[in-house]
């Protein structure tokens, strides 16, 4: 059976892919197919790639990485992934979609024609890191002549490509919406905002997978909160893990 996984974005909340992945693999569930976005798109890369989730986890929690991600303001006011790529370039140094161990789609939202644009082929890091440049934070990533940010903002579970190629879709979201606290300012307003916007353009694609797996505890991290990366793996690792799969998955 051909199996596809389809990674949802969601920041920090994204770290709970790399537990739903250890939990499956531990299940001896081979996937044969990625499709990723925003954060999902660099825990799929990753895994395409053939590092382990508990390797991944390492390399995406480094002091290099979050070093990286610093700000490192541009002439626009925002910061760019300039250096976030030259850190994952030394892992996947031939940066191409073609050479990765598993098939793998990442989607970005082309800022101008207004459109989601699927990338699974040729360059390999740049349409990543635009399927992660979020409005207002990221500088916009030009690729091919064309202007592109965070996959999420059209399409935060892309589960489009993996349609009618795979016998069974496996959906990994990690961007339960839910607010534990009411919100105090504008600071912290907009960015629930922009996260229930995006949940809203995900429900339809979450009932499209044959079988989703929700962490029903990331609701209780802030999705930018990278300090509680051992808590966001933990949850997502142990509610996979208790799991019990459909029987075609097992069979």
């Amino acid at each position: 059976m051909k199996i596809g996984l389809v990674l949802s974005g969601g920041g920090a909340r994204g770290i709970a892919h790399l537990g739903v992945l250890k939990a499956l693999q531990e299940k001896s569930i081979q996937i044969s197919g990625i499709s990723g976005c925003s954060a999902g798109a660099i825990v799929g890369t990753m895994f395409a790639a053939g590092y382990s989730p508990d390797h991944i986890f390492e390399i995406v929690v480094s002091s290099n990485t979050l070093k990286a991600m610093r700000p490192a303001w541009s002439r626009s006011g925002l910061v760019r992934m300039q250096k976030v790529e030259e850190v994952y370039l030394k892992y996947i140094p031939h940066n191409s979609f073609e050479h990765l161990k598993i098939p793998l789609t990442v989607n970005a939202t082309d800022l101008y024609a207004g459109d989601t644009v699927y990338f699974s082929s040729g360059e390999l890091l740049k349409p990543v890191m635009a399927s992660c440049c979020i409005p207002g934070l990221f500088e916009p990533i030009i690729h091919n002549g064309v202007t592109l940010i965070d996959g999420g903002i059209l399409n935060n579970m892309p589960i489009e490509p993996l349609l009618g190629k795979y016998d069974y879709i496996i959906g990994s979201h990690c961007n339960p919406y839910g607010i534990q606290q009411t919100p105090k300012s504008m600071a912290t307003i907009v960015p629930k905002a922009l996260f229930l916007a995006i949940n809203n353009n995900s429900k339809s694609r979450l009932a499209q997978c044959n079988f989703l797996i929700e962490p029903p505890a990331l609701k209780s991290f802030d999705p930018y909160d990278i300090r509680k990366s051992i808590e966001i793996f933990k949850a997502g690792y142990e509610f996979a893990k208790e799991l019990e799969l459909p029987s075609q998955l097992v069979s």
